[in-house]
């Protein structure tokens, strides 16, 4: 049978990384999996906790685990761990996420081994908290049983990391090569998914087999000005590669997010900031433009 890769990225994550892990050991499968865990320096216990889980883990899992000596930072860690795997499949699962569903991965093997023209999968993903505790309106987004496009997946972004399954195949593709080779880029999910539909379709599945942790420590939590900077490189990066209406939905968002924030830095007399942020107003002069017209009218 083909392998599957597991991958988890993990930092100062002491309290979530068990529940993790024990969403990876109940999977049900008819083929082996490959459990790749990239721990980035964390300064907690974090380590140790690994540890003592994967003496125990099931036999059908390969462990390979890596305790960085130095902090990589989300991106590099997420590259390093990619030249890792050896599956035919990928499996994301972050350590402050976990799977809900025992038989999640044979339940998206399957379908990929039957309809090869697809080439990535995902499914619905409930919310919860610090304490396990589903948050209202608990889904992430609303999949249905259905195809989706790279317009959708990066015009709403609702797929979440933890629902995917997909073709190892694709981070060779060229989609992959040309839009996830900058170390410093803020976010690698929805781009990659986006990189998977360049080689084969995608498939959305209605179920719900895996849950999100929303807390303050969070990547995407709070207002960060940097943040949103490196962000807008991201989707400078996406709207050159995939051009059209991709491109087009691309300069909005940068235009959208720097008038915000330009005016929200001056505000608080960050102004070497929100330089940085004109400079990009300025970048997408057109639909400067069309939004002077309108508030003109």
């Amino acid at each position: 049978m083909n392998k599957v890769s597991v991958i988890v990225l993990v930092y100062n994550q002491e309290d979530f990384i068990e529940k993790n892990l024990q969403g990876v050991f109940m999977q049900k499968t008819n083929f082996p999996i490959e459990l790749i865990i990239s721990n980035d320096k964390s300064t907690d216990n974090t380590d140790s906790v690994i540890q003592k889980l994967i003496e125990n883990a099931p036999e059908h899992i390969e462990i390979n685990y890596t305790n960085h000596k130095n902090n990589l930072g989300a991106t590099p860690n997420f590259y390093d761990t990619l030249k890792k795997v050896n599956g035919k499949y990928i499996a994301f699962c972050e350590g402050d996420d976990y799977w809900t569903d025992e038989n999640k991965l044979q339940i998206q093997y399957d379908f990929l081994e039957q309809n090869k023209d697809y080439t990535i999968c995902c499914h619905n993903v409930i919310q919860v908290d610090e304490n396990d505790i589903i948050i209202n309106n608990s889904q992430f987004s609303s999949i249905e049983n259905r195809d989706y496009t790279a317009f959708e997946i990066y015009k709403d972004w609702q797929v979440h990391t933890t629902s995917i399954f997909m073709k190892s195949s694709v981070l060779k593709n060229d989609a992959f090569r040309k839009t996830l080779n900058d170390p410093t880029l803020l976010y690698f999910d929805t781009i990659m998914f986006m990189a998977a539909t360049t080689s084969g379709k995608m498939r959305g599945m209605d179920i719900t087999m895996s849950a999100y942790r929303r807390h303050s420590a969070g990547l995407s939590a709070g207002t960060d000005f940097k943040r949103d900077l490196r962000h807008n490189k991201l989707d400078q990066i996406t709207g050159n590669y995939y051009k059209g209406k991709i491109s087009h939905l691309a300069d909005w968002m940068i235009f959208s997010r720097s008038r915000l924030d330009f005016w929200e830095c001056i505000n608080k007399n960050k102004y070497s900031l929100a330089f940085q942020h004109l400079k990009w107003i300025l970048k997408k002069y057109k639909i400067l433009r069309i939004y002077l017209l309108k508030k003109i009218k």
